[in-house]
């Protein structure tokens, strides 16, 4: 501690200069230095702590870059890194280029049946009883078979014989019955057949018992 009026040195905690006597007063510290001083100590604390964690940080990536060069990197030296083999059999594909078989289907018969028609008897005792049958114009050029029964009073004229027929171009199947002949009929029954004998429709037709032509 130096004396302000000889500018002597004098120990520390002198109250007097030890040279001249003059009384010596001990150093005030001001506030503000205290601040300054502790936000210098603390400056440096966070710049020690800085530094510290940057070294923590640096340390730790070159650990890692460590393990991974010789860990993983001997790892992959290890694998087998032969290009694959691509393997092409040259195999040519075979394509059917022909076409589907086309079936031919034959059009289904239109059902045949008796639309009307007419009956045609004479006046002497050898005229026939004609009989013709309207089934359609559609039908033309078709093979049937036809069977007529006829009766007077119940009984029975005919045998009812099965005759086979061609559908003219007017749709009709014409029928001369020979043995209906002895008296005129008042009743007919009419069934309908195609050639393989199976039947497509009948009907029964009153008559007067007369000459001359009647329709249904």
């Amino acid at each position: 501690m130096r004396c302000p009026n000889c500018d002597s040195e004098n120990n520390e905690g002198a109250k007097f200069c030890k040279k001249c006597g003059t009384p010596l007063k001990e150093k005030t510290i001001s506030h503000e230095s205290m601040i300054n001083s502790m936000n210098k100590n603390k400056s440096s604390d966070n710049t020690t702590k800085y530094i510290i964690v940057a070294l923590i940080i640096v340390a730790i990536v070159l650990a890692g870059v460590f393990v991974y060069i010789y860990g993983f990197g001997n790892n992959n030296g290890s694998q087998d890194t032969s290009a694959p083999v691509i393997e092409n059999d040259n195999k040519t594909a075979s394509v059917d280029n022909s076409q589907p078989a086309q079936t031919t289907q034959t059009p289904a018969t239109t059902s045949m049946s008796i639309l009307g028609g007419s009956f045609s008897t004479g006046g002497g005792l050898a005229d026939k009883t004609y009989a013709s049958i309207y089934v359609g114009p559609e039908h033309s050029g078709e093979k049937v078979k036809i069977q007529i029964y006829y009766s007077r009073d119940g009984s029975t004229l005919n045998n009812g014989n099965m005759v086979p027929k061609t559908v003219d171009s007017n749709g009709y199947i014409e029928v001369a019955s020979a043995d209906a002949y002895k008296y005129f009929p008042d009743f007919a029954e009419i069934n309908l057949y195609d050639n393989s004998g199976n039947l497509l429709d009948t009907q029964s037709v009153s008559l007067t018992p007369e000459k001359g032509t009647q329709t249904f």
